[in-house]
């Protein structure tokens, strides 16, 4: 098996080296110190596990998760512990989630051999912030109907409907469990749909539809 660890911090990337070396199954690791050397050396290291890092320079690692998801087994390892990372992440395509903190060989080694087999892994508390999570969004109220939202996708709809309430898309992103980049992309689409330029026309337009 080949694992390619992704942290911008070299002594965070040496400990790791050394937990990998007492994996039997761990064949090959590689290192990249962000999300844009990560992507590089996976083209040509092809790794089966990423442990990848969030908060990085140049590229973070939410953002090249989804490329790096798409070629191996990517178990976020990373220090940052707040719900709207941690969402992020999992709906990015990780197959885990582990804090740095609380991690030895063994739950290393259990975390790589159940995302190699299918599974997914979240570390001790991490499930219980997503939890937590969850139940508050589900909480808040339903989208308010608007006929512009046949147009869209549901969630189109309810990125579009938060926008025209006010909100930022870093807020939106932490209200809906999205990148800040994923809302950008929502907006942008729904801009097409409804034959718009910007979004001072789109939230206008929205609002407009929800008086009528």
């Amino acid at each position: 098996m080949k694992v390619l660890v992704v942290d911008d911090n070299m002594i965070v990337r040496m400990g790791l080296r050394r937990v990998l070396e007492h994996i039997r199954d761990v064949e090959e690791v590689e290192e990249a110190a962000d999300g844009v050397e990560a992507i590089e050396v996976a083209r040509s290291f092809e790794p089966d596990v990423v442990l990848l890092d969030v908060r990085m320079p140049r590229m973070g690692g939410l953002e090249a998760l989804p490329a790096l998801a798409e070629q191996a087994s990517v178990i976020m390892m990373t220090s940052a512990d707040d719900a709207e990372t941690i969402a992020s992440a999992m709906e990015g395509g990780a197959k885990g989630y582990l804090i740095h903190a609380r991690l030895g060989v063994e739950e290393v080694a259990a975390a790589i051999a159940a995302c190699r087999g299918g599974g997914m892994v979240l570390g001790p508390g991490v499930g219980d912030k997503l939890s937590l999570q969850a139940a508050s969004v589900s909480a808040k109220s339903e989208p308010r109907a608007n006929p512009l939202a046949e147009r869209l996708t549901e969630r189109e709809a309810e990125v579009l409907e938060a926008a025209a309430r006010g909100m930022s898309n870093q807020d939106i992103a932490a209200e809906q469990f999205l990148s800040a980049r994923t809302v950008k992309n929502y907006i942008n689409s729904a801009y097409v749909k409804l034959g718009v330029h910007s979004r001072a026309e789109a939230i206008m337009l929205w609002k407009e539809a929800e008086g009528s």
